[in-house]
């Protein structure tokens, strides 16, 4: 199966689990996992509390890793404007970068901002490991409630390779998702194309 048919056999739903999908592009490289929009979503909402929530929706909407994700703190952020940004600093290899805020994201940081009290500092003060504890524990929610189907895998990158691909199927020029993403190398970026929809009436579904 060629590359280009196996991303659209993938964009039609059908999802093999990462032990399937391990041909290589280059040597040890595999495709990334990742959710549809409506099972990032579900995933979001089966989160057992705001703060998990909150990390959940940075990784989604900004495509941070899960390790940027608690270290975002309220000094990172300019919600002020018509185009708010955040910062992140110190991301892999010790590289800043300037990221927009997706409207549902500025939502989800004033809402902790203004009634969680939370004027300064790190807005999620918990370690990756307690971050990533709070996310399978949604995702188990979430197959128990039938809006995941059981077996979806789902890991520490899953929803930033979800934004990945959104970003691309959406339009957003290559370089630009490389940018958001922080990579070094465009070349890094690339694989995302193989996991890229049939665009056959998806953009009409993308909200």
């Amino acid at each position: 199966m060629t590359t280009t048919a196996l991303a659209r056999r993938r964009g039609k739903g059908l999802y093999p689990r990462p032990a399937a999908v391990q041909q290589s592009f280059g040597r040890n490289r595999s495709l990334p996992e990742y959710l549809l929009p409506e099972e990032v979503n579900a995933l979001i909402h089966a989160a057992p509390h705001g703060q998990s929530r909150l990390i959940m929706v940075e990784q989604w909407r900004a495509g941070l890793r899960v390790s940027e994700a608690v270290a975002l703190a309220v000094e990172d952020l300019q919600l002020d404007g018509d185009h708010p940004t955040l910062r992140v600093r110190r991301g892999k290899g010790s590289k800043d970068r300037v990221v927009p805020v997706h409207p549902e994201l500025a939502a989800v940081f004033r809402q902790v901002i203004d009634f969680g009290n939370v004027r300064r500092g790190v807005l999620v003060p918990v370690s990756r490991a307690t971050a990533w504890r709070w996310t399978k524990a949604a995702l188990a929610k979430a197959q128990e409630l039938g809006s995941i189907p059981p077996g979806r895998w789902v890991g520490t990158h899953t929803l930033r390779h979800s934004a990945a691909r959104h970003w691309l199927a959406s339009g957003v020029p290559i370089n630009v998702v490389s940018r958001w993403l922080g990579h070094s190398s465009i070349q890094t970026t690339l694989i995302y194309l193989e996991i890229l929809p049939d665009p056959s009436g998806y953009m009409d579904r993308v909200p």
